[in-house]
């Protein structure tokens, strides 16, 4: 077994033994968004390159206590501006985060449904497992495949909030149905930049479904 499978193994197994809920999910949509941020300004970078987004997560939650994420991304990105070049990437990554959760049970009597709304957020991290590029136009950096494993960390916040179908009728008694809202928002540059006055951040929202139990 590998270094990058045995570090995914024990996180998985560390999700799995916290005495909470275990959740999966997985992405829908999403949405990214490339913001620069200087000393005097902040804008959406223009043109925003495109993106296929796919998110995985594991969850370990309590309700109205604390969660523990397991998640991955796969990743494929067209006519990103990296160096003054034009560049396509595919990615994958592993990251985790840890959080707290506000749980507010709803409930709909004539319908028969128990549901629950969580919100959560906290800190999280993840490493590019891998980092592929093919260069299309512009200034070719060779440090840009060269990524260190500094640039390949990614760190910031995260927001979520996800609505549980906890019971319907008869029909779902250990089972939970949910879908939610996963924001990322990252204190880390996105891409390599060798401009010391401004940072590239990639802002990510996704639409989740999934189960618990």
């Amino acid at each position: 077994m590998n270094k990058k499978a045995l570090f995914g193994a024990l996180l998985l197994g560390l999700a799995a033994l916290l005495p909470a809920d275990i959740g999966f999910s997985v992405s829908l949509l999403s949405s990214e968004k490339v913001t620069v941020f200087t000393q005097d300004a902040i804008w959406n970078k223009e043109p925003q390159p495109s993106f296929r987004d796919t998110l995985l997560v594991l969850s370990s939650f309590h309700a109205n206590r604390h969660e523990f994420l397991v998640f991955g991304n796969l990743i494929s990105g067209k006519g990103l501006a990296i160096e003054n070049g034009l560049w396509d990437t595919k990615k994958t990554t592993l990251g985790m985060g840890f959080g707290k959760v506000l749980t507010i049970p709803l409930s709909l009597p004539r319908q028969s449904l128990s549901l629950a709304l969580d919100f959560s957020a906290g800190p999280f991290a993840y490493l590019f497992l891998s980092n592929r590029y093919t260069h299309l136009s512009g200034v070719y950096k060779k440090e840009v495949e060269k990524a260190s494993i500094l640039n390949r960390m990614q760190y910031g916040l995260y927001a979520a909030a996800r609505l549980r179908l906890l019971e319907f009728k008869d029909t779902l008694r250990h089972l939970d149905a949910m879908a939610g809202l996963h924001f990322f928002m990252p204190f880390s540059n996105h891409e390599r930049n060798d401009d010391p006055k401004a940072r590239y951040h990639l802002f990510k929202t996704f639409l989740t479904i999934g189960f618990s139990f």
